[in-house]
């Protein structure tokens, strides 16, 4: 589940950081990035960070250690991240199985808590429609991207109040409606 391609950026197609950006606020956050924050991952693409680069950068934010304080061990590290990425989306026996992946991943010297968000984006981005373990969970992280995306590119919110950021995608989930017309009165409802 989580440790597949390295630069599964290229993989998938995503030419923009916008694009990338808003899954990763919704893994590595809870939350969508605003105005504010999408233009500050633009610049720092723009002055050739990587993706990848980006997101070992936010781990190290207030806002990450927050939900995931570095006491935390790989154990439960992994296990909170998976609950809150992955919530009711997938069985508890697939719950469990991407715990033990990121377990391992954080064992070998190489691996990041931001490496293996990076990884669980693309990896979740990947997934086919009919994936039957994880194809709820992508539809849950694409509804996600919806929201995120309506809010900070249609409404324009510029924010940085990370629970206004958060209420955005918190209730979102894999049947969550993605309707155009209705997503601007959910969101004001949800913030």
């Amino acid at each position: 589940f989580f440790l597949q391609a390295e630069d599964g950026i290229r993989d998938i197609g995503v030419t923009g950081v916008q694009t990338c950006a808003l899954p990763i606020f919704a893994i590595a956050f809870g939350a969508a990035p605003g105005v504010t924050y999408m233009g500050q991952l633009v610049e720092a693409a723009e002055a050739g960070m990587s993706i990848k680069s980006i997101v070992n950068v936010f781990t190290t934010k207030s806002q990450f250690l927050e939900t995931y304080p570095t006491s935390l061990s790989n154990q439960e590290y992994a296990q909170k991240l998976v609950d809150n990425v992955v919530g009711s989306s997938a069985s508890a026996a697939a719950k469990a199985e991407a715990v033990a992946d990121i377990v391992a991943a954080l064992s070998l010297p190489d691996w990041t808590r931001g490496d293996i968000t990076y990884a669980i984006f693309n990896n979740l981005a990947k997934k086919p429609a009919d994936d039957a373990k994880w194809a709820s969970t992508a539809r849950k992280m694409a509804n996600q991207v919806t929201y995120a995306k309506h809010f900070t590119e249609t409404m324009k919110v510029d924010t940085i109040d990370l629970g206004q950021l958060r209420a955005v995608v918190k209730t979102v989930t894999e049947s969550s409606t993605v309707n155009t017309t209705e997503l601007s009165s959910l969101i004001q409802a949800a913030v």
